[in-house]
Parts: C-alpha cells; structure tokens; sequence
C-alpha cells in the first residue's frame, strides 16, 4: 500500500525512485506472487482472484520491508518529511532515498 510513502497513483508509484525500487525488489525476491495496481479511484480489479472487498485481509509489510532495504544499506532513511500534528505517531510521510553506492 506504500504507507508513509508520497505515493498514491501508479505514475507516482513509477516515477517515485523508492516506490519504483520497492516493486522491482519485490518481484524478484517474490517471483510467483502477484502484483499489480489497485486504483483508490476506479472499481477495476486486476487480479485473476479475489475482489476489492479482500483488500482488509492483506497484510501491510511497506514499513517492514523498508526497514529491510535501510538495514541492507540500499535506502536511506532521512526520518519525516511530514507528520501530523493531531496524529504524528500514525500519520506522516517518511523521508527516504536510494542510496548512490552500496557498501
């Protein structure tokens, strides 16, 4: 779901150099799963399986598997580009890069 990333359209998905690596990554660590975009806007389902109404049982993993890319040295954590006075601890952006070299 790309929580905490400035991301909501595929365009920005794809243009976004973190989101864009974060797909990349994960199809290759995850072959055989499906990915695809859900639109928040249209009722279209690009999956051969299930439906909208599913959404609730998938289990969000961006933040695990950003932390996993910042351990790995690949992305690098900058802390908040913007948080929420009323809600700072659930509610904010995260400042995250690419790395230009890896160690």
């Amino acid at each position: 779901m790309f929580l905490h990333l400035p991301v909501s359209t595929m365009r920005e998905i794809l243009m976004h150099p973190v989101s864009s690596y974060i797909v990349d990554w994960y199809k290759k660590q995850y072959p055989h799963d499906d990915i695809d975009f859900v639109s928040d806007t249209f009722d279209d389902w690009p999956f051969e399986t299930g439906s909208r109404e599913d959404l609730a049982n998938y289990e969000e993993i961006t933040d695990e598997l950003l932390d996993t890319l910042v351990e790995q040295g690949v992305i690098i954590d900058n802390g908040f580009e913007w948080q929420d006075k009323d809600e700072p601890d659930t509610v904010f952006i995260r400042d995250l890069a690419l790395a230009t070299k890896m160690e």
